[in-house]
């Protein structure tokens, strides 16, 4: 390098000044990467200080090869089919004289927001009069959220459940004539 020649302009005096210079950087780029990802991995404390509630014993073994870890309970899904198929009861007495009745009927096993758009239902319309088959579940897929297929006589209702307590359900929505994802 010259006198006077600034110090950014001698990567572009040759190509391979400017090829040498890009390796280094990516080199130095990629260090600084690794060890600040090794520094936010160990949360900033000195080597050989375990995280707080972390032991540096042994983890025990289970005392017997059969014993399995600990799960999160399953919830019942015996109780969401059955809020379905009383949902489902509800809604199919297109017959009933008052729609206060109905809606009496429907409302208890149905969400906030479900309740408030069959407010706007006129029973008479209703395609089913009585549930006819058993019900089934046809997507636990989601926590705390089901699907349930209930027979009728005027066809398949898919109700969509979740729950809204520890062992509660509530009808989310539903939809007649329609099936279930299995």
């Amino acid at each position: 390098m010259g006198t006077g020649t600034p110090l950014w302009q001698w990567p572009l005096y040759s190509p391979k000044r400017l090829v040498g210079t890009l390796v280094i950087l990516a080199v130095l780029i990629v260090g600084v990467a690794v060890l600040l990802n090794l520094s936010s991995e160990e949360g900033g404390r000195p080597q050989g200080v375990p995280a707080p509630g972390v032991s540096n014993s042994p983890v025990p073994r289970p005392s017997s090869p059969s014993a399995e870890p600990t799960r999160t309970p399953t919830p019942d899904y015996g109780a969401a089919i059955d809020t379905a198929r009383q949902f489902v009861t509800a809604w199919a007495r297109p017959e009933e004289e008052s729609w206060k009745a109905w809606y009496a009927g429907v409302a208890p096993y149905a969400t906030d927001d479900l309740a408030k758009r069959l407010s706007t239902v006129d029973h008479r319309n209703v395609p089913a009069t009585k549930v006819t088959g058993k019900s089934r579940l046809t997507d636990t897929g989601g926590v705390g959220r089901t699907e349930v297929a209930v027979e009728t006589d005027g066809g398949m209702v898919s109700v969509v459940i979740v729950q809204a307590g520890k062992d509660s359900w509530k009808v989310a929505d539903f939809q007649p004539g329609a099936q279930a994802v299995e």
